[in-house]
């Protein structure tokens, strides 16, 4: 009897810290080193059971560091199954209130295809370049910059949401870094506000950024608003405290971190992102988010985040039995890239009733709890048929390419996605290339929506307008072309008109709502 009491006991204690153990967003120690290579497994799943708007969003992280050892450049995205890209991480000092970039070669510094060493001018290049490109290419993709993660939320990095003054100095400090960066909002990644007094911070926090970024798209004349997301715990004992009402009138998207609620912390082998049956850990997607909705939170501002990674267990007889060890993973022990599941030797099985899956290699007692492209369809559905917002992922690094990709398998079962337009206007930019909307600067090959090169303006451009009128003022300009890229400053004829470009633009057609044309009168 007292054996059961303190098995019971730590299962207990175990569902409390598994919940809030997404220490998977951070910075791994081998991040610079290539990712272990594995072979592949047959990724066909064996069924276990089957369980009887105005566009989603399809939300992913990139992590700055992805650049390295994953080799994931910006030029792997692909804008067209994403409404916005959560660029990570930044940091934020306790001291001081204030948002620091963490690695200024990658994020400011690094020139890309198509990047020249001679722009005049303070340019900015690096990856935040890359996403301001992709902006300019595809008008309904958000860029946040992402401010925390788990590295950057210990040792007391957010202690300062109890400080009035250092929270306006955060404000503040976000504010010039939209301005600055060109990006449409913040996102904050608190892991974790789990006092109250933590907690009643973060709410003030949140209700002083969304102050902000309204007076800011107010002072700009922009008539969309600036967003604000937050990565929200799955788990009670990270949630508890949280004022949602407060909070959900601020933000714009509560992302779920759906995912590490068993690993290496637990002591037995379970599910890492389950959608029901909390019966191993105590914890399931569907108890948070019915917690949120049931405390106030808009179900079309709630995300739920699906991981790009698998949670293995060694040694085990599988789910629910104990194990011994978690193996080397891909990057980090015990944490696999989805793009190398299943191992070689294991099979898939897919349990719809928990909407879970994972593979096991019976040979070797490895079991690996992660999504296949059947569970990241169901969940979409789940998020369908609760009203809810969408889907997040961390992270795009590990994703597959093509029909096993978990992004293009939701961004086809939602079909329509989330088109609010990316703002793009950021005169005041301390980067001359941002102000400038990129006039006279070159742009690498990530400024399209297929992730290749853009044509370049030139007279052999194939137009698609019947305007030959050549003379007078628009003897210089050459016909718009619906293929070629243009940029502030460019000038053409459509239509009998005269057009400059206000900005980048590529396929915008003069006189369209985008509004990057001027019409300069009759040719």
């Amino acid at each position: 009897m007292a054996r059961s009491m303190f098995l019971s006991a730590l299962l207990v204690l175990s569902a409390l810290w598994c919940a809030g153990a997404t220490q998977v967003m951070q910075r791994p120690a081998d991040y610079m080193s290539p990712p272990r290579e594995y072979a592949m497994g047959d990724p066909e799943p064996q069924t276990i059971s089957k369980r009887a708007d105005g566009g989603y969003v399809q939300a992913a992280y990139f992590t700055n560091w992805g650049i390295y050892g994953a080799n994931f450049q910006p030029t792997n995205i692909t804008p067209s199954d994403l409404t916005h890209i959560l660029y990570a991480f930044a940091d934020v000092s306790p001291s001081t209130g204030e948002i620091a970039l963490t690695d200024s070669y990658a994020d400011e510094q690094k020139h890309f295809p198509g990047d020249s060493w001679d722009d005049t001018g303070n340019n900015l290049y690096g990856c935040l370049k890359q996403m301001y490109l992709l902006k300019l290419a595809n008008r309904n993709l958000k860029v946040l910059l992402s401010v925390g993660g788990y590295t950057y939320s210990q040792d007391g990095h957010f202690s300062f949401v109890t400080n009035d003054s250092l929270r306006s100095a955060f404000v503040s400090s976000a504010t010039s870094y939209i301005e600055n960066f060109g990006l449409d909002g913040i996102d904050i990644d608190f892991e974790y506000a789990n006092t109250p007094a933590l907690a009643a911070g973060f709410a003030s926090l949140l209700t002083e950024l969304r102050t902000a970024f309204d007076a800011l798209a107010k002072k700009k004349g922009d008539s969309t608003p600036y967003q604000l997301t937050v990565a929200a715990p799955a788990g009670w004992a990270n949630y508890q405290y949280f004022n949602v009402p407060a909070m959900d009138a601020a933000i714009t998207y509560w992302n779920i971190m759906a995912y590490d609620y068993a690993g290496s912390w637990e002591n037995i082998t379970a599910n890492q992102a389950n959608v029901y049956d909390a019966s191993l850990t105590n914890v399931s997607t569907d108890i948070a988010i019915k917690w949120y909705l049931s405390q106030g939170a808009t179900a079309s501002k709630v995300t739920m985040g699906i991981p790009l990674y698998g949670r293995a267990f060694e040694n085990t007889t599988g789910l629910g039995a104990l194990y011994n060890g978690v193996g080397p993973g891909t990057i980090q022990a015990g944490i696999y890239s989805y793009d190398t599941l299943p191992l070689s030797g294991a099979s898939v099985y897919e349990n719809h009733t928990s909407v879970a899956a994972y593979s096991y290699d019976s040979s070797k007692g490895e079991f690996v709890s992660y999504d296949t492209p059947n569970i990241a369809k169901a969940k979409a559905q789940y998020v369908t048929a609760n009203g809810l917002a969408g889907s997040m992922f961390w992270d795009l690094s590990t994703d597959k390419t093509g029909s096993d990709s978990l992004v293009y398998t939701t961004s086809q079962t939602y079909g329509s996605l989330d088109q609010t337009q990316n703002h793009i206007d950021y005169p005041d930019s301390e980067w001359t290339n941002i102000a400038n909307n990129m006039a006279g600067s070159s742009a690498s090959s990530t400024a399209s929506s297929t992730a290749t090169a853009s044509t370049t303006v030139s007279s052999t451009s194939s137009p698609t307008t019947t305007s030959t009128d050549t003379t007078g003022a628009c003897a210089s300009a050459s016909a718009w072309s619906a293929s070629a890229t243009y940029t502030a400053g460019n000038e053409v004829t459509y239509n009998g008109d005269l057009w400059s470009a206000q900005w980048w633009t590529n396929g915008d057609t003069p006189g369209g709502s985008a509004g990057v044309w001027t019409d300069e009168g009759a040719c």
